[in-house]
């Protein structure tokens, strides 16, 4: 899969509500997909099935860092918008991707991937953000 390429110092909250003082599981960069555990903590989401609960609606993207688990930072969910520079497809919808924190075209899932919906892009800069309901569906 091909991720998008995120600039952190370009991502920002373009509308809505977001999730603030969220305690990072790991390391994240603002723009990594993140999903939040049974414990409460964000860590980055990933669609190969490995780091993605199954059926968590919990899903957003990190517009705040944090450099080691433990620190708080904030997350965009449904359905703030999130601007990342002009690195999107308008009118295309992208899913969490299989590398960690990744998020891609879902033209570019595999078979075998765990399918979960982020956003569709309303412009080339900006990512709508959709509640992902059953989460980690494996695409058929």
């Amino acid at each position: 899969m091909t991720a998008i390429s995120v600039t952190a110092s370009n991502v920002s909250l373009v509308s809505g509500e977001p999730k603030d003082g969220c305690i990072a599981a790991a390391a994240i960069t603002p723009g990594q997909a993140v999903y939040q555990l049974d414990n409460g903590t964000w860590g980055l989401a990933q669609g190969d099935g490995s780091a993605l609960e199954a059926g968590s609606n919990n899903i957003g993207v990190a517009i705040g860092g944090a450099s080691a688990a433990g620190q708080r930072f904030s997350v965009a969910v449904a359905p703030c918008v999130v601007g990342f520079g002009a690195v999107l497809t308008a009118g295309l919808f992208y899913t969490v991707g299989d590398a960690a924190g990744a998020i891609v075209p879902s033209a570019d899932n595999a078979s075998t991937d765990k399918a979960t919906l982020i956003g569709q892009a309303i412009s080339t800069s900006n990512l709508m953000l959709i509640r992902a309901y059953n989460a980690g569906a494996v695409i058929a």
